[in-house]
């Protein structure tokens, strides 16, 4: 072999032991990502399907100064599916989280010149949920208000419902949101003081009776903008933070 060509393949060579050097690093890289199986939950609201949101009211005690004494519902009704790959099943366990919306004035973290309200979301302890399944998978939710018949608690909420499936050593997850409207009273019309008529009152088991109305959300579209409204009537306003 002419000796001019043995620097180049001894450089060769060098350079070769050095890359196969990295090899175990390269090949411990993942080749694609695989996306991890998860459970599918579908929840319908029963309330107001229309505006797809769960609905309750306060009634006695918020709007005594007001209107006067009036039922209140504090129940908020949802349809439930849970699903591992299309097929419906029944979860190990199930839990709901719940977040109030709030409007406040930005006084400390204004994030931008613009800004003079913001939305504030925080934690709300004060509802219960309880599953009830009729088939695998297939079942409805019942969300109940267990707080105090108090004029700050009005307001837009969000429930996010979570579950979980033992498959073998793994543990699947799941999650899905919907929205609970609270409000101190059903409304008429599009005045925030107009307590709606009921269209019927029934008499519960235990003696209590039971207003129902066609619409208590009225001609607003959003909760947001009604709790608002019933805050202001109350003579809440829009705090500062």
């Amino acid at each position: 072999m002419n000796k001019h060509y043995l620097p180049a393949i001894a450089s060769l060579l060098i350079i070769a032991l050095t890359l196969t050097s990295f090899m175990p690093v390269f090949a411990a890289l993942p080749t694609r990502l695989v996306a991890q199986p998860t459970l599918r939950v579908t929840t319908i609201a029963e309330d107001d399907e229309l505006r797809q949101t769960g609905v309750m009211w306060m009634g006695t005690g918020v709007t005594a100064a007001l209107l006067g004494t009036g039922t209140s519902d504090l129940l908020a009704q949802f349809k439930i599916l849970v699903s591992y790959n299309g097929v419906p099943v029944t979860p190990t366990s199930v839990y709901c989280q719940f977040v109030e919306k709030d409007k406040a004035n930005p006084l400390k973290d204004q994030q931008f010149a613009a800004e003079n309200l913001k939305t504030v979301p925080k934690e709300n302890p004060n509802f219960i949920c309880k599953f009830r399944w009729g088939k695998p998978g297939v079942g409805v939710l019942d969300v109940y208000y267990i707080g105090d018949a108090l004029g700050q608690y009005i307001a837009d909420y969000i429930l996010v419902v979570g579950v979980d499936l033992a498959v073998g050593r793994t543990t699947v997850w799941g999650t899905e949101i919907q929205d609970i409207c609270l409000l101190g009273w059903p409304i008429t019309g599009i005045l925030p003081l107009a307590a709606a008529t009921p269209a019927r009152t029934i008499t519960k088991g235990n003696g209590d009776t039971h207003d129902i109305y066609t619409d208590p959300l009225g001609s607003f579209t959003s909760c947001e903008d009604i709790a608002l409204l019933q805050k202001q009537a109350l003579g809440i306003g829009i705090p500062w933070t």
